[in-house]
């Protein structure tokens, strides 16, 4: 029997969404010619959306808190370095991209 490791896998919040709209452009500008914008700014674009999103599932991780007989959950945002450095990244291949290649 196998195992489909992606079918547990939720999007449930916006910074989830990122990579998927992220590797589905990265495709499209590896693989079709597109007219009136240069591949390489939507392949570089694509990366830098991947890696905020990425960055972004980092710094919200799963809280949770225990109180008298109740329970919460919460995915607030905390800052942390391997995320804050992704997000950079991203946003600088962005920059990149729209400065150099546009």
């Amino acid at each position: 029997m196998t195992h489909n490791p992606l079918s547990t896998l939720k999007i449930d919040y916006w910074y989830k969404i990122l990579p998927v709209i992220g590797t589905i452009t990265l495709i499209l500008g590896l693989t079709v010619d597109i007219k009136g914008v240069s591949n390489v700014l939507v392949q570089l674009v694509s990366i830098g959306v991947i890696f905020i999103g990425i960055g972004e599932w980092i710094n919200h991780p799963l809280q949770t808190g225990v109180g008298m007989g109740f329970k919460i959950t919460s995915y607030n945002r905390v800052n942390t370095f391997a995320g804050n450095l992704w997000d950079l990244i991203g946003i600088g291949l962005i920059v990149y991209a729209l400065i150099y290649h546009s």
